[in-house]
């Protein structure tokens, strides 16, 4: 009797063993595919808007606090791309006053930090901001200097989340995370939602190191333009803790105007600062 019992103990637990190993499996297998599933969506994005060459637009930024205090801000952006190395990005200030003539200049690296730095035309001196410097306010804005820079596929790892219906008329969206591999971020994930008709986020909700949402950039009014290349009207980004915003209306967009790497240095700041 004993040996018997010690006999369907035995193969209880040889069953409970195989069972467990056979779910441990089969999470890693689900894992690997969500991974897999989410770099192959970011690569199709990446894919999708390569050969831009480079493209000015001005916008105009309106920042909202609670209890009705709005300010706005006038601005140009430049963005070069660079085959051989992340993008270019320059953005120069011509309102409000207290703002004209400000600049700010990143160089976006693959899989390694970014190249961030300021001209500011009180002091008429320009200033290299360190890695950690860039989850502060972008002129004073929801928008963070990380934020503007461009996105570079290697910088992140990825995750499929889900399919979800997401546009007008309505389609099938692919939603996935976006994981910083740079120590200094200050996001544990961007969860992107993409519209594969044009191959451009509609809506990213950004989540801080404790991993709570901090807020929820949204896109609207997509134009293509150079037949391929889909840039939207209007942006806005939203505080998930006090409600405040900071919305861009992006106006004249131009493609290939002959921006060199030259033009786009450090030693180049304060000649765009005028």
């Amino acid at each position: 009797m004993f040996k018997l019992t010690q006999f369907k103990l035995t193969q209880c637990a040889f069953i409970i063993s195989s069972l467990l190993a056979a779910s441990t499996t089969m999470a890693n297998t689900s894992t690997t595919d969500k991974a897999a599933r989410g770099g192959e969506i970011a690569s199709s994005v990446d894919r999708h808007d390569a050969g831009f060459e480079d493209y000015v637009v001005t916008g105009k930024m309106t920042v909202k606090r609670p209890g009705g205090i709005s300010a706005t801000r006038e601005f140009e952006m430049n963005t070069l791309e660079l085959r051989d190395d992340g993008d270019k990005r320059l953005v120069v200030f011509s309102q409000p006053r207290d703002l004209a003539g400000f600049v700010s200049l990143t160089h976006t690296h693959p899989s390694a930090p970014d190249d961030q730095w300021i001209f500011l035309p009180a002091t008429s001196r320009s200033k290299r901001l360190a890695s950690r410097d860039k989850t502060g306010s972008f002129a004073g804005s929801e928008f963070a200097y990380e934020d503007i820079a461009t996105w570079e596929l290697s910088n992140y790892h990825y995750e499929f989340i889900q399919d979800e219906p997401c546009g007008e008329p309505v389609t099938t969206c692919h939603t996935i995370a976006n994981i910083p591999k740079y120590t200094y971020s200050g996001y544990e994930k961007l969860v992107e939602t993409i519209d594969p008709r044009i191959w451009q986020p509609v809506r990213i909700v950004y989540f801080d190191r404790q991993g709570r949402e901090l807020k929820r950039l949204e896109f609207f009014d997509y134009q293509e333009y150079e037949g391929k290349h889909w840039r939207p009207g209007r942006i806005v980004m939203t505080n998930a803790h006090d409600g405040s915003e900071s919305e861009i209306l992006w106006q004249n967009y131009r493609f290939k105007t002959g921006l060199r790497d030259a033009d786009l240095r450090e030693a180049r700041l304060e000649y765009w600062s005028r």
